[in-house]
């Protein structure tokens, strides 16, 4: 009996903890795009709890950085345009917000870094992307010949190359890292939840909430909860968190590895430079360059930081170099194979060269890199929608957020809204919007799960 009652005990303690209180929103995701969705339903008066799996400090996933390119133009697609533009407004109301009762101790440059953004590409574009530059109200100059990239920016323009510069105010870099900081002191500001370290195990629809297991990572301690309402942002997870409830994502979205190199300038050869050359570098960064023309050959690139020694560290990768995940828990830890190190030294040289700067091989070193993940859809265009069930009908108390790839960062406030507003029921006149809504969501998600089933 001794035994039995220490077996009862021993199966009892495994159980998941109860709590029998109904939430009204759990979001899960504490990465950029759960975090704004968190913040946007805080905003609209929500009662939300925000699990996330890591700590307060970020270490590693699609959100973890320090800078991402954000820009207005997007070359004939208006969407990210509307995208990176309504999340400047939201980010300035933010911080506006924040600073309510602080004496301004938030400053939108703590998210935001103003600089040029450039765009070098194939001359034969210039016709689409002069125009999407008019449409989408950017702010710019073009060099589209060897003589005027020299009169314009005095950089070497190789044949059929051109070269577009972006002057928007809150162009340049965005820090998700002090975005997401900033998010989750304004979701506890506003008596909501930020819990870290907690993992969502499953999830379960009942008759008429939905029930979720956690795990804490630190005491590995399990625990029930209970929400009427769900916004996934589960990033590269999605797919793997909902395969009992929305077993299509498994599908309609793929994670790809993707990597970063972070190269660094010899210190010495970067403080030989004039003080032109140095402006000239700084003002050449963050840069998309496909002026290859091929996939292969893309890359975004940006200065990261300047190390101790006041040499710039730049970093640099590619949205078409990917490679197939085998575990995802592991996959962020995957370093990089010469051939992936050569391709960021090639490519990190060849604009040099095109800057007319004196930066040889040897003058690059390797300091840092990172594996990251891009979730993708076929059409690389994201989803953000409710979710469906095995008949298709449409569950309107629960949203996804997947496939964000990378057009996640610069949006990422636009895309907590449209969260936010589809578990509320709300809309917004912006046109805009709605064809961003039609694009991503349910109409779309419900076409895809057609489109499977063919």
């Amino acid at each position: 009996m001794k035994y039995l009652i220490l077996l009862l005990i021993g199966l009892l303690s495994c159980q998941p903890a109860t709590n029998d209180t109904t939430h009204e929103i759990i979001v899960i995701g504490g990465g950029l795009m759960g975090s704004a969705s968190a913040w946007q339903l805080s905003k609209q008066a929500n009662q939300v709890i925000l699990f996330e799996k890591q700590d307060s400090i970020y270490t590693h996933g699609s959100s973890f950085g320090e800078a991402r390119i954000a820009r207005s133009n997007n070359r004939n697609n208006d969407i990210w345009s509307y995208m990176h533009n309504t999340s400047v407004n939201e980010n300035i109301a933010l911080i506006d917000f924040l600073n309510e009762n602080e004496n301004n101790s938030h400053s939108i440059e703590d998210i935001y870094t103003t600089s040029p953004v450039s765009y070098v590409g194939k001359s034969q574009i210039h016709d689409k992307l002069y125009a999407s530059l008019i449409r989408q109200k950017v702010d710019f100059k073009i060099a589209n010949s060897k003589s005027e990239g020299k009169i314009l920016f005095d950089v070497n323009l190789p044949e059929d190359v051109l070269l577009q510069k972006e002057y928007n105010k809150h162009s340049g870099l965005i820090n998700p890292h002090a975005q997401i900081t900033k998010l989750h002191q304004a979701i506890s500001k506003k008596g909501n939840q930020v819990k870290y370290n907690h993992k969502v195990l499953s999830i379960e629809k009942k008759e008429d909430f939905y029930h979720l297991t956690t795990l804490d990572s630190k005491t590995k301690k399990q625990r029930s909860y209970q929400a009427k309402k769900i916004v996934c942002a589960a990033g590269p997870y999605t797919s793997e968190l909902l395969q009992d409830i929305a077993p299509y994502f498994k599908k309609l979205v793929n994670p790809q590895r993707v990597f970063l190199a972070f190269l660094r300038i010899n210190p010495e050869s970067y403080h030989s430079f004039t003080e032109v050359e140095k402006e000239k570098l700084n003002k050449a960064y963050p840069v998309i360059n496909s002026s290859t023309g091929t996939k292969d050959g893309s890359f975004f690139s940006m200065i990261e930081y300047f190390d101790q020694d006041g040499a710039p560290v730049i970093k640099i990768g590619g949205h078409f170099q990917r490679s197939d995940i085998e575990d995802l828990e592991t996959v962020w830890k995957i370093p990089l194979n010469e051939k992936e190190i050569k391709w960021s030294m090639d490519g990190t040289l060849r604009y040099m060269d095109l800057l007319n700067l004196p930066i040889l091989r040897e003058d690059l070193e390797l300091v840092d890199q990172y594996s990251c993940v891009y979730s993708l859809t076929d059409s690389e265009i994201p989803i953000v929608s409710y979710r469906v069930d095995d008949e298709l009908k449409i569950d309107s108390n629960f949203v996804v957020l997947a496939g964000l790839s990378g057009v996640g960062a610069k949006g990422a406030m636009t895309y907590g809204m449209m969260a936010a507003n589809l578990i509320n029921k709300a809309v917004e006149k912006d046109s805009m919007y709605k064809v961003s809504i039609e694009a991503m969501g349910i109409n779309r998600l419900l076409s895809d799960i057609k489109d499977l089933k063919k």
